[in-house]
């Protein structure tokens, strides 16, 4: 079995946190308990990291985080804030990694936090699956999926609830008479995109409308949304009246595609995004989105992370899940499809 902080923290009847600061010298712990650590150490033969703390100068209170891209300025710019405003008090450093959806470099992120003897992790990214997670767990180090679930491995997790986010942006186009929506979408493997189809599809059930798979289209960079977008609505007959974008930086290429074919949204196509980064009120129209608590997700999840590292070794942990519910934002973007505004006007006049 591989001995870790854990056990050496159960040993000495001290927190984790407690171990790795008396291990790496700092001056917050009293004698006696440095004593004690240092003691259950030695039993434990838990000498390797502390011989590789001291070459390297023991540095402490490092936090590791994982992103699956960090292009993404506008989301993850968000989610490093949120882990910053609750690490920067607290004195910690951070070491981001960027796998960039790539299984092998997400594994070597790992290695490479794990050689450091971060304090912590918080992971954006787990296309490399549970194994390098359990080797977190191996030499005691806590972590915490920001935005990610794994089904395969029981642990903690603050995430965004983007089922729901599509649920209330297919229900805001369907409420005003939409019932050929174009569902633009990101790479068909990647789990954000597979949290999302479920909520645009509850939505159109509630409403009676039958799914019709050639209205989603799965798009895996800016430049081949803008192409995918131009041809499907080209070619679709009855035309979709309303798309949706997988977020707000997607709804771009969307927007430029409706213009090169002439389309006026959101008079004869509306448009809605997710997210609602800082950019969508200043678009021409103003995009109606789903908005996200990006940095109140990160900021919770570093949360969730102090209390683990700090947890007592002798306790057992309950790993936790949290989901933060999104809201709508209307604005100019979207609007009713005109057969249904010419139908109400229509019988507006026979009324009267």
């Amino acid at each position: 079995m591989v001995t870790t902080i854990r056990h050496v923290a159960r040993l000495a009847n001290v927190s984790v946190s407690t171990a790795s600061r008396a291990l790496n010298g700092r001056d917050d712990v009293s004698p006696d308990v440095r004593v004690r650590v240092l003691a259950a150490a030695r039993e434990l033969n838990y000498t390797a990291n502390l011989h590789a703390r001291a070459l390297k100068g023991a540095t402490a209170k490092t936090l590791g985080v994982v992103l699956s891209d960090t292009n993404a300025f506008s989301f993850n710019g968000r989610l490093m804030s949120g882990i910053y405003d609750a690490a920067t008090p607290r004195g910690y450093s951070v070491i981001v990694c960027d796998s960039r959806w790539n299984p092998d470099v997400e594994r070597e992120a790992h290695r490479m936090l794990i050689e450091k003897r971060v304090d912590g992790v918080l992971l954006n990214s787990v296309n490399s699956g549970a194994a390098p997670l359990r080797s977190l767990e191996a030499v005691g180090i806590p972590f915490v999926l920001l935005n990610r679930r794994l089904d395969e491995m029981d642990c903690d997790s603050v995430v965004l609830d983007y089922r729901r986010g599509s649920y209330l942006a297919a229900k805001h186009l369907l409420d005003q008479g939409h019932r050929r929506i174009l569902f633009q979408l990101g790479a068909e493997d990647h789990s954000p995109t597979r949290e999302r189809l479920p909520g645009y599809r509850e939505a159109l059930n509630e409403f009676g409308v039958p799914f019709d798979p050639e209205l989603i289209v799965y798009c895996d960079a800016m430049a081949e949304t803008h192409a995918r977008v131009l041809e499907v609505m080209a070619k679709l007959q009855p035309r979709p009246t309303a798309v949706m974008a997988y977020n707000d930086e997607t709804a771009l290429p969307v927007l430029k595609a409706l213009r090169d074919l002439g389309l006026d949204v959101p008079r004869e196509v509306s448009v809605v995004g997710q997210n609602d980064v800082v950019l969508a009120q200043y678009l021409d129209p103003p995009l109606t989105s789903v908005a996200h608590a990006v940095r109140d997700m990160a900021r919770q999840g570093t949360e969730l992370l102090f209390e683990k590292i700090g947890w007592p070794a002798e306790e057992p942990w309950t790993p936790r899940r949290v989901a933060y519910e999104p809201r709508l934002v209307v604005r100019e973007s979207s609007q009713a499809p005109r057969s249904a505004a010419t139908g109400r006007r229509t019988a507006a006049t026979v009324g009267s």
